[in-house]
């Protein structure tokens, strides 16, 4: 019988960057974020012959990458748990990896300062919530995929992808109103 999938190159070349993308949205470590990707395209690999194209490709590999992710994001808590450290020091992000946007030239350099500010403030506030609600505060707000996708990678009922990023923008609501009441 002749198979019309795609050659796995094709799909790894298709989806890539995605992936990679969101992956680093939610661990905020390049590092990191190449290992789970890479973990993410091997696990397809092995599984390709299983899919059976019920959900897109992508949607099949942001599922991946997503349990992938979620499991090292609980291996980590699991060690964290077990380590002490210091509540006086603050989470360190990579800065120049957290927006790989171009800036529009026409603003004035202050303002790109503060948009910047801004950009950081936000993805650290999103990179310190519960991963629940990271996960869909990245996949919609950050990757801008529809509620139905999110439900079909992450498992659960749309309604359940609302509440969550209900709750995780609240969250990120309170907190950002207090930080940005001290910025002037």
């Amino acid at each position: 019988m002749y198979d019309s999938r795609p050659p796995f190159d094709t799909v790894i070349d298709e989806n890539r960057d995605r992936i990679y993308s969101v992956i680093y949205r939610l661990v905020g470590d390049q590092d990191e974020a190449c290992d789970l990707t890479q973990d993410t395209f091997v696990a397809a690999f092995r599984a390709y012959d299983r899919f059976r194209y019920e959900a897109s490709v992508y949607t099949w590999l942001y599922r991946i990458a997503i349990n992938l992710t979620k499991n090292r994001f609980e291996k980590q808590q699991r060690m964290d748990a077990r380590r002490s450290y210091s509540l006086d020091e603050p989470m360190q992000l990579e800065s120049d990896e957290l927006s790989r946007q171009v800036e529009d030239w026409t603003l004035s350099p202050e303002r790109v300062a503060e948009n910047d500010q801004l950009r950081s403030i936000v993805l650290t506030e999103v990179s310190n919530l519960k991963y629940e609600y990271r996960e869909v505060v990245v996949l919609r707000d950050l990757e801008g995929l529809r509620y139905k996708e999110i439900a079909d990678i992450l498992g659960c009922s749309v309604e359940a992808v609302k509440s969550r990023l209900f709750r995780a923008r609240s969250v990120l609501r309170e907190r950002l109103e207090e930080l940005l009441e001290d910025i002037p």
